[in-house]
């Protein structure tokens, strides 16, 4: 079984915040559907990135399931940057898993489960998302958009060209990645970061189908699944 090491990149907001959310959004329920997620399990490590100070937001009433970090940010280059440093810095085996978490994403309860089966039975893996996003099913710029699909045990996964600011990889492949994640080659920002991973390092990403995890904004949610009952 892997270690797996989250980094929950958060900040000073509550309830739906200004974005379009689905009507069951609530940062609070976020994280304490992925705390439920996890509870049982002795291979996970929570970290909490605070952009702020944590006795400020609600996220203090749970300190005692995760180590916390404070970090003065204010947007998302200086978060990023500070984010990314913080997991280089903190020791972990080279094939320990990271998994760099935005703070709006519901997660089913299992995702862990099929993550250790995934590495379990392929090795060659560059970066898993766990959002199977709905935009690659209706935009018309994805209408030729192939995919590879691979099988696991118990689940089917797909490559996608890219994906958000949360994603799973190996300690290893994040610190040789580190400067192309923190703007030192390609700007910060997701869609053509992963682009210039994918052309310049054979990177690739893969995602489930159906997902483990939606990112949750309006009609973006990942398909096939009742995302309020989870």
């Amino acid at each position: 079984m892997r270690n797996i090491h989250i980094y929950y990149s958060h900040y000073n907001v509550e309830g739906k915040g200004s974005k379009g959310r689905p009507e069951w959004f609530d940062y609070e329920k976020c994280f304490t559907n992925l705390l439920e997620s996890i509870s049982d399990d002795p291979n996970i490590t929570l970290h909490v990135v605070m952009d702020g100070k944590i006795e400020s937001n609600w996220i203090r009433k749970y300190k005692d399931s995760y180590a916390g970090y404070e970090i003065e940010g204010g947007n998302m280059e200086k978060v990023t940057v500070e984010l990314y440093t913080i997991v280089k810095n903190n020791s972990c085996n080279a094939d320990d898993l990271v998994y760099i978490l935005e703070n709006d994403y519901i997660h089913k309860p299992n995702w862990a489960d099929q993550i250790q089966t995934l590495y379990k039975e392929f090795s060659n893996l560059s970066y898993v998302s766990l959002y199977d996003h709905n935009d690659k099913y209706f935009l018309p710029m994805y209408e030729d958009l192939a995919s590879k699909i691979w099988t696991t045990s118990t689940l089917h996964w797909r490559s996608t060209p890219s994906t958000c600011g949360s994603y799973i990889t190996t300690k290893k492949i994040f610190e040789e990645d580190f400067n192309d994640h923190i703007g030192v080659t390609v700007p910060i920002g997701d869609h053509h970061k992963w682009l210039f991973l994918t052309e310049t390092k054979n990177r690739f990403i893969i995602t489930p189908m159906p997902g483990l995890s939606t990112h949750c904004m309006e009609g973006l949610e990942s398909p096939t699944i009742d995302w309020s009952k989870i």
